[in-house]
């Protein structure tokens, strides 16, 4: 090393100072400063996820514990096992107009099949006078619903004016995001003046309302438990037991169509609804079978206006004074 390399060198480490290192250190910091504000990020994003999640999931306890004691008081007493239906009710020989299953008194054996078992014609009768109890308590309950092979056992409100109503409010009136069971306000007040009576129902994440409505429909035995289904609808004047005419999902609102000007236009609509099913089901209808529809959302992330529909036809009427 010659003298004047030396003498650079030695003039460059007096030069050296602390703040050539905090400089450097202060550059790492600095670099350091964009992965620290993104995992700071991260972290509050994941504790956001976490409360939120923590959030809903009390919010749902506490929303199937309100429901379960709500409706709890008002259940019929021998509320039997969901998965309980009736004894099959065979097809009918001929198809009998409303008019002339109110005016048999119930005595067409060779429609509704003979006798239920003892333990059905109880539960019946249960229902029956448990729905009059309601009546009597709700001006405004139209009806009680009783589904086999589901969760579905509940009152059937109808506002005067708006649909809607019940189905955000309990049946004291009261905010509630699950509802009733509600009827189209359009409607006859009296079940037996409508032609297509159309029922609405939430499909509750904690089971409710009409929640197993879309579990059937989803279900991989649907086809062998919609060949005995029965859906139980409980008015002032009797039972009214319906078969499932169709069931299928769909994003339109047609099929909630209550006034037909004539037979023929309503016959076109039941050809429609039945061109739709996608159960394994083939039932006989005509101009004069009078049918239920009953109304879920089918929760599609991509179509929120998609709805499970289900159609029942009416098979048989039991009046009240054979409850």
């Amino acid at each position: 090393m010659n003298n004047t390399t030396h003498s650079n060198f030695e003039s460059s480490v007096e030069r050296f100072s602390h703040n050539d290192v905090r400089g450097d250190i202060a550059s790492e910091k600095k670099a350091m400063l964009p992965a620290l504000l993104i995992r700071s990020a991260l972290i509050a994003v994941l504790i956001g996820l976490f409360s939120y999640a923590s959030y809903m999931l009390i919010a749902s306890a506490l929303q199937t514990e309100e429901v379960n004691e709500l409706y709890g008081e008002i259940l019929p007493e021998n509320t039997l096992s969901a998965v309980k239906h009736s004894a099959p009710l065979p097809e009918p020989t001929s198809m009998y107009t409303l008019e002339q299953m109110i005016n048999s008194n119930g005595e067409y054996l060779n429609y509704i099949g003979g006798n239920a078992s003892v333990e059905d014609s109880q539960r019946r009768s249960d229902y029956y006078r448990n729905y009059m109890k309601f009546k009597s308590k709700y001006e405004d309950a139209y009806a009680w619903i009783y589904v086999d092979y589901t969760k579905i056992n509940y009152p059937i409100l109808k506002h005067s004016s708006d649909t809607n109503f019940y189905l955000f409010h309990d049946f004291n009136g009261k905010d509630l995001s699950s509802g009733c069971i509600t009827a189209e306000f359009s409607m006859s007040d009296d079940w037996d003046a409508n032609i297509n009576n159309v029922i609405y129902g939430h499909c509750m994440k904690n089971g409710s309302m009409f929640r197993t409505l879309k579990t059937f429909m989803e279900s991989a035995n649907r086809n062998t438990l919609v060949k005995t289904m029965n859906i139980e609808i409980y008015t002032e004047k009797g039972l009214y037991i319906y078969k499932v005419l169709t069931g299928y999902r769909n994003a339109t609102t047609d099929f909630t169509q209550t006034i037909f000007a004539n037979s023929d236009e309503y016959l076109a609509f039941l050809n429609k609804i039945v061109g739709r099913n996608t159960l394994r089901i083939n039932r006989e209808y005509n101009a004069e079978s009078r049918i239920c529809t009953l109304i879920t959302c089918a929760n599609v992330n991509n179509n929120d206006d998609e709805r499970y529909v289900v159609h029942g036809i009416l098979t048989s009427f039991i009046p009240a004074s054979q409850l």
